[in-house]
């Protein structure tokens, strides 16, 4: 790109191959003339010396253009108009004729010297052009200030060949190196002064023209210089320049906005959460702590005659509450832990089936014990993922939970392993109510409530949904009405719609034989 980003002040094309043809072209016509002149006569050799102005015109200077029209001028006079072989006029219509060929050979190297000029211009703003939109694409795909500072320099580095770097001078601070090239040597006390004085400095202005570099602030209210160093002899285009670094720095504000938001976004959401849990706090364990202390009253007042049957229902309510209370700890603390992102997991490449199976025993050690139908596409092959095991398992529990609660009676509550393409998919599925009809995977949050007449905040699916996320997975909702017919006819009028929900979480599968035995050790 470089070599075909021409500009007319930098522009040093050689001409003498078009001077020689000139010139050896001028001679052949003068020969050609004198031997034919007989079958040619004036007025042709005339045209095809206005030709050669128009050549030299077009291929080189105006200077060298009107150079070739006064020796065609004498060469007409001198060669083909009466008397021939002198510098003497003997008719008023020779003077015309050699007065109207100057006028002309004037004019028309005069004008093709301007549409020269505009398409050069023209030529120059499209490569412009180009060259700017490339460096937004650029420039638009980065996501820090220092990784978009460095590809500009680098763009300018392979388009052009200049030494480009970006500094930086804090006030009390010394000068700081951005990006681009290390090898410049810049002073600190010109990038104060291109700071001070908001103007370009250096090579090709007129403010310490002295130095061997180019400097441009990028303007208010950023800090940052843009040091541009050209080869000897080529002189910067000052207006490219500026055009330039107003980009970059008009791309670097716009980055810095975006990070501010994105900031200003996560403290809020940072604030909303600790909200959130406070409310859950407050909600989630203050009404099943009323529960059990009400209850262990009841138990230990003497005064109070209780049947074994009532004894048994408070014991069991005890019993659950204190599940439930155990469970939303259990995610507040999770909660807490996924706030920190991906440096509070501990990954290893772990077994998927045993994570599942582990979390199936447990929940046959419950009192009742609830079973869980588990089948997997693929028996003879162990799944590995690089996962928390532990945060998973948790993942799942928080599932399984939600489908036993929203469970039709007495219906089971079903794993599936599976593999579709390039994803391990692990799916809970019951028969129930289902969710909304509007509900949506996006609106998973932790500060969603729950359906009406659920106790909680709905936390779990947030925590899923965070967890699938950190482990570079999915989390998909599919669901489907089933007609399901009532026992009693005589009571019910329609059938209960039940809904059969399935929600899949999908890893990144990687097969194991991929796998070095240090990575799976």
């Amino acid at each position: 790109m470089a070599d075909d980003f021409v500009t007319p002040t930098t522009s040093h094309r050689q001409d003498w191959q078009f001077q020689l043809v000139l010139w050896s072209g001028m001679a052949l016509t003068t020969l050609a003339g004198v031997w034919q002149f007989a079958n040619l006569g004036v007025t042709l050799l005339t045209l095809l010396y206005m030709l050669w102005v128009l050549w030299a015109a077009y291929f080189l200077r105006f200077a060298t253009a009107m150079l070739t029209a006064v020796t065609a001028v004498l060469l007409i006079n001198f060669c083909f108009i009466e008397p021939r072989y002198t510098l003497r006029v003997a008719s008023l219509h020779s003077w015309v004729m050699l007065m109207v060929f100057a006028v002309l050979a004037f004019t028309v190297s005069r004008a093709m010297q301007q549409l020269k000029l505009q398409m050069q211009q023209a030529q120059l703003a499209a490569q412009q052009s180009r060259f700017f939109q490339t460096l937004a694409e650029v420039l638009s795909s980065h996501m820090r200030v220092e990784d978009l500072l460095q590809a500009a320099c680098q763009q300018l580095q392979q388009a052009f060949g200049w030494q480009v770097c970006v500094v930086q001078l804090m006030p009390g601070m010394p000068l700081q190196r951005l990006a681009g090239a290390p090898a410049l040597q810049v002073q600190p006390a010109s990038v104060q002064w291109a700071l001070d004085y908001q103007r370009a400095i250096g090579a090709g202005t007129q403010d310490w023209p002295e130095l061997g570099h180019c400097l441009l602030p990028f303007g208010l209210p950023h800090l940052e210089v843009m040091v541009v160093a050209m080869p000897l002899g080529q002189a910067p285009d000052l207006h490219f320049l500026q055009r330039l670094v107003h980009q970059c720095a008009e791309a670097t504000l716009k980055l810095r906005q975006q990070i501010a938001l994105a900031d200003a976004a996560r403290e809020t959401c940072e604030a909303q959460f600790k909200k959130t849990l406070l409310t859950a706090l407050s909600h989630d364990m203050r009404t099943p702590l009323t529960a059990i202390l009400g209850a262990a009253n009841v138990l230990a007042d003497q005064q109070i005659t209780l049947a074994p049957t009532q004894s048994s229902q408070l014991l069991q309510s005890i019993q659950a509450e204190a599940g439930y209370l155990s469970q939303a700890t259990e995610n507040i603390l999770t909660l807490v832990k996924l706030e920190a992102g991906e440096r509070a997991l501990h990954r290893e490449w772990q077994s998927l089936q045993e994570v599942v199976q582990h979390v199936t025993q447990r929940y046959l050690q419950r009192t009742p014990p609830v079973a869980l139908a588990f089948s997997s596409g693929d028996k003879s092959e162990e799944w590995l993922v690089h996962m928390d095991a532990v945060l998973v398992a948790h993942a799942l529990s928080n599932l399984v939970d939600n489908a036993l609660q929203w469970r039709t009676t007495e219906t089971p509550v079903a794993l599936q392993l599976m593999r579709e393409g390039g994803w391990l998919v692990l799916a809970v599925i019951n028969e129930g109510p289902g969710f909304a009809p509007d509900f949506e995977i996006a609106s998973f949050h932790s500060r969603r409530a729950a359906r009406s007449g659920s106790r909680g905040f709905g936390l779990g699916l947030s925590i899923v949904n965070t967890i699938m996320q950190l482990h570079q997975g999915q989390l998909q909702l599919m669901q489907a009405s089933l007609d399901q017919a009532p026992s009693n006819q005589a009571t019910l009028d329609q059938p209960t719609i039940v809904q059969r929900t399935c929600v899949r979480m999908l890893f990144p599968f990687v097969p194991s034989n991929s796998l070095s035995p240090e990575e799976v050790a």
